[in-house]
């Protein structure tokens, strides 16, 4: 089909630029095409990396909202939002670090993207036993409460 423009930093100014113009418009610096083809790819590669790792923190926030309604007594089906979400936020990790972890780059947006995904990472960590110990420990103990 048809190639797709792609952008990416100019190695001189920094403007964005296309990967199909032989001179930055900004400074008019030469763009070689090999490496103006390489460097918008890996800017593709960022900008889904950011993107992914947003939203993986979402569903980890997600999953602590389940895991909050988790502890009123009648709400029986939220546990299951919890669990699903748990496991979502598990899949997007991995996956994030399958796709992403070799991108070599110094664009700060993919730092912000790693801190994200980590951000992510210790919500889900830390939710394993939030819900899977002391959640049902309180469960227990209001069932025994009741009783």
């Amino acid at each position: 089909m048809f190639d797709q423009i792609l952008s990416f930093p100019c190695p001189n100014c920094r403007e964005l630029i296309n990967d199909r113009m032989e001179r930055c418009k900004y400074c008019d610096t030469f763009i070689d095409k090999g490496i103006a083809r390489l460097a918008a790819e890996t800017q593709k590669k960022v900008n889904q990396a950011y993107s992914d790792a947003s939203y993986t923190k979402t569903a980890a926030v997600a999953m602590w909202v389940f895991l909050g309604l988790s502890f009123i007594p009648y709400l029986p089906f939220v546990g299951w939002g919890f669990l699903i979400t748990f496991i979502v936020v598990l899949v997007m990790l991995i996956r994030w670090q399958m796709m992403f972890s070799s991108v070599i780059t110094s664009d700060p947006d993919y730092e912000k993207a790693r801190r994200t995904k980590n951000l992510a990472l210790i919500l889900w960590i830390v939710a394993l036993p939030t819900g899977f110990i002391i959640q049902p420990l309180v469960g227990l103990f209001l069932q025994r409460l009741g009783n």
